[in-house]
């Protein structure tokens, strides 16, 4: 015998976005949906991966997209009516840490904070990204030690990957290889001419490595001279 469902058990099946109508929101994704992290100047990939998961839980991506399309600026009131998104906007603000507060004064709409945020970290970015990448493909070994070379790639290839650029062994190894002088040309054409692309852990040993024996052979050389003169 099929027994009638329970009230509680009906009330308690969230209502999802797809259930209502064009640009309404459930007013349940605003008290359990919250960004783990706050926006701040180190932060906005993380904080915009955040609110968009949050978002496409409740299938409302249409406010924010990999586009970076707008919120729509009003949802539907209980009544039917059209209003603003206040609780939208109240939402995304809740989310930003005190120091980016200010960029949002006089912002009434999510689609207006939305587009400010996105405007002013998109091209913070954006300059980063360019900024490290001139570095990373300008710095040479030079008097560096090794360590203090491989050190100072990786930190401009982890600059750039907090950027959102995605950074392979390939795009790693490249300027290695084409920061260092002309006495390890003999590495470097091995680890190009190889069938077998070297991983980047791989590249590090051997030029570590080389540099190690390179020592030895120099700090040998006035013992090999002076057995030669007796």
């Amino acid at each position: 015998m099929n027994l009638p469902s329970s009230p509680s058990t009906q009330s308690a099946v969230p209502t999802m976005a797809s259930q209502l109508p064009n640009n309404a929101v459930d007013s349940q994704f605003f008290s359990t949906k919250k960004v783990s992290i706050l926006l701040d100047d180190s932060n906005y990939l993380l904080w915009r991966q955040q609110v968009f998961l949050a978002v496409k839980a409740y299938k409302l991506q249409s406010f924010l997209d990999l586009n970076i399309t707008l919120p729509p600026s009003t949802v539907l009131g209980e009544d039917g009516v059209p209003q603003e998104n206040i609780e939208f906007a109240s939402w995304l603000l809740s989310s930003v840490s005190p120091i980016v507060l200010p960029h949002s004064i006089g912002l009434d709409t999510s689609a207006k904070i939305w587009n400010a945020i996105v405007s002013l970290y998109g091209s913070k970015y954006t300059s980063r990204m360019m900024f490290y990448r001139h570095a990373l493909h300008s710095q040479c070994k030079g008097d560096l030690s090794m360590c203090d070379f491989l050190i100072k790639i990786k930190s401009f290839c982890d600059s750039l990957a907090g950027c959102g650029e995605v950074i392979s062994d390939h795009k790693h190894v490249t300027p290695i290889l084409n920061g260092l002088p002309s006495k390890y040309e003999f590495i470097v054409s091995i680890i190009i001419s190889s069938p077998t692309l070297y991983s980047l852990q791989s590249v590090m040993t051997m030029l570590i490595d080389a540099k190690s024996r390179q020592q030895i052979i120099v700090a040998e050389a006035p013992s090999s001279a002076h057995i030669v003169t007796q």
